[in-house]
């Protein structure tokens, strides 16, 4: 229990406490800092990744170091940048921006994240245990690979996992899992949570406070404030994110950047807030309200430097962010390009400039990066049924694994809260141009094959990826229809409705929520069949006091046996469930029939490779035989016969052989 608690207590400290201190040095206070802190965190991690690669030093334990130093060097920065401004606007008082901390908001908070914690961890089971998917094995062993490597830049990372050849991967999930004190498993675990229970509700809460009172007033209208509390437990009521990416799906990095996004919508809104709607400075068409808020707020300086910190962090955290941003921040950026070109002058004339830029250092970046990109778009993924994915995104269903579609369709509650604040509230209208825009791109990634439809490249036309985009903007529009039906229909009857239906909603969502997670975790319930048992799991956290330091096993990826390097520090010849490396001796090793013989090919491999045991899986009779997953391109791996090998140690359904038969 100690190190459960500790490695939630520290992963919740590596994923606030740099971005909360950068925000407030900043300007930004309250709930807009606490949702600014995720992506600003990764955007310090990530970046100490990589300066701790190119310094030499091991990323465990110097991450630490490294990762504050980073902090405090960019507080230093965005000091100076905010004390560039202070002359810039007399006549307006610089205030603290200390705020009472709104109890209606922290509730509603609160309730959220003990709703998704405890769906989580009902679906999670043992903290301890591993869990399985396709891509949980690399993530787990990416984990290892930092650990035992010393690398965690993105930039080649975990070469380790692919024979040795570098490779770029988004890796600050990884290296922050990495500095926590428990194992692999326990400490992915407890990220996942985290992630899940904390960041996601807090940044929904810190976006929503932001979008309908436009930070933190002295004076918060308390009917804006209940519909942001209220609209902070929706974000309880939801599948598409975190439940999905962070369960069935189990793209843990991309949940990570996905729950980023509201952080970095806040500070887009901050930035766009700071810059005058005219050609004269706002502070003499403002009225006190509005002057309060600008005088509290980042300049210009320090919010563009935190925008571009969070957005830098969203994409470190996963590639796919920028075309994330890029989707959601499209009708903000409209509303400031607008603006600009109606203030005439040097503010036209310098957003037209910076169009200009960064269209340009958009197009050059595209022809640099050509061929990924044509391999991007290039993706291929069979289509779907446009009214099943239309239906599916409204209602917010599972559109991943066995149970996509499944659930009470608690959904339609955003969704009608959403249809109220386009159809009465003027001020909405750019979160529903977001919200078409990002269900136009869903129903094109799941709908039937077409031309048009690798515009979901980026996303691996997978739905599932692309939905995080609509829920986010729902979110908002479903807590502008709560604020407008507060304000038109006032009264505790109301206010009583409302509750009631946004509670039922989000504790109606409790059971897919854990089952989306007892997906990855009940080894009986393995969405796409089980990859270890329990009992394997505790044998293969034994093996690494049995065998040497240099110990190096061949198995099957598809039996289970990729999970010795991450639960028994063991290393492996084949640490992934995707194909090794064309034309490595792991490869060649992998496409022939063992001939275990003195001078043969296989010998030959495994000297090469420099493996000397193998790990024997052999479920057959058991209940385990029909729940197991399909073996891959390692069917024959799985199979070697024992003959010429030296039991080493052995549980029900798993067996270490040492090879002898190749000689010394």
């Amino acid at each position: 229990m100690i190190h459960i608690v500790a490695d939630l207590l520290l992963a919740a400290a590596l994923l606030f406490a740099p971005g909360l201190l950068l925000a407030r040095v900043g300007g930004v206070r309250g709930w807009g800092a606490v949702s600014a802190a995720v992506p600003l965190s990764c955007a310090v991690i990530g970046t100490a990744e990589l300066i701790a690669a190119a310094v030499g030093r091991a990323w465990v334990p110097w991450g630490w170091a490294v990762a504050a130093t980073s902090t405090a060097a960019a507080a230093c920065v965005l000091a100076v940048a905010r004390s560039l401004r202070r002359g810039d606007r007399p006549g307006v008082r610089q205030r603290p921006g200390t705020r009472r901390i709104d109890l209606r908001v922290l509730a509603g908070a609160a309730t959220a994240c003990l709703l998704l914690a405890a769906g989580m961890l009902a679906g999670t089971g043992s903290m301890s245990a591993p869990a399985q998917a396709f891509d949980i094995v690399f993530h787990l062993n990416a984990v290892q690979a930092i650990r035992q490597g010393g690398n965690a830049s993105s930039l080649g990372g975990v070469a380790a996992l692919y024979q040795g050849t570098p490779v770029y991967y988004p890796t600050v999930w990884h290296g922050t899992v990495a500095l926590l004190p428990a194992g692999a498993a326990l400490a992915s675990n407890a990220m996942v949570l985290v992630v899940g229970a904390l960041a996601w509700p807090l940044g929904v809460a810190g976006l929503l406070v932001e979008t309908l009172d436009g930070g933190e007033p002295s004076r918060p209208d308390p009917r804006r404030r209940t519909a942001a509390a209220l609209g902070t437990v929706l974000s309880a009521a939801t599948v598409g994110v975190p439940t999905v990416l962070l369960g069935t799906l189990a793209v843990w990095p991309y949940a990570l950047s996905v729950t980023c996004l509201p952080g970095v919508l806040v500070l887009a809104l901050r930035l766009l807030r700071a810059l005058p709607a005219g050609a004269t400075d706002a502070t003499d068409t403002a009225d006190d309200g509005e002057r309060e808020r600008t005088a509290s707020a980042p300049g210009p300086l320090a919010g563009t430097l935190l925008l571009v910190g969070a957005a830098g962090g969203a994409v470190l955290a996963h590639g796919a962010e920028a075309f994330n941003l890029m989707v959601l921040l499209v009708p903000l950026a409209a509303v400031l390009i607008a603006r600009a070109v109606r203030a005439g002058g040097r503010r036209r004339r310098t957003a037209l400039a910076s169009l200009t830029a960064v269209a340009v250092v958009v197009l050059a970046g595209a022809w640099i990066m050509r061929e990924a990109l044509a391999g991007v778009l290039g993706y291929d993924r069979p289509g779907g049924s446009l009214p099943g994915t239309l239906g599916q995104a409204l209602l917010d269903l599972p559109q991943y694994g066995p149970l996509a579609s499944h659930g009470l369709p608690v959904g339609v509650v955003v969704c009608a809260l959403a249809v109220v604040a386009a159809a009465r509230v003027p001020r909405a209208r750019p979160w529903l141009a977001a919200a078409a825009l990002a269900l136009c791109l869903v129903v094109v990634v799941g709908g039937p094959q077409w031309w048009g439809r690798q515009l979901g490249g980026p996303w691996y036309l997978q739905k599932a990826r692309v939905q995080p985009l609509l829920i986010v903007p729902a979110l908002v529009l479903a807590a502008t229809g709560l604020d407008h039906l507060l304000r038109v229909r006032p009264g505790r009857r109301t206010l009583a409705v409302l509750t009631a239906l946004v509670c039922a909603a989000a504790v109606g969502r409790l059971p897919l929520q854990a089952d989306l997670v007892r997906s990855v975790h009940d080894a009986d319930r393995i969405a796409y069949g089980t990859l270890v048992t329990p009992e394997e799991a505790d044998f293969y956290a034994s093996l690494g006091d049995r065998l040497p330091e240099d110990a190096v096993v061949v198995g099957a990826p598809s039996r289970g046996a990729s999970y010795l390097l991450s639960l028994g520090g063991v290393d492996v010849v084949y640490p992934l469930r995707s194909d090794p490396t064309t034309g490595s001796a792991a490869d060649l090793l992998a496409e022939r029939a063992p001939d275990l013989r003195p001078g043969s090919t296989t010998c030959e491999l495994l000297d090469e490779v420099g493996a000397e045991y193998y790990l024997r899986v052999d479920r057959a009779g058991t209940v385990w035989e029909e729940r197991q997953a399909p073996v891959r391109w390692d069917r024959l791996v799985a199979d070697w016969p024992t003959d010429g090998m030296e039991p080493v140690a052995s549980t029900g359904t798993a067996s270490l052989w040492r090879i002898t038969a190749c000689g010394s």
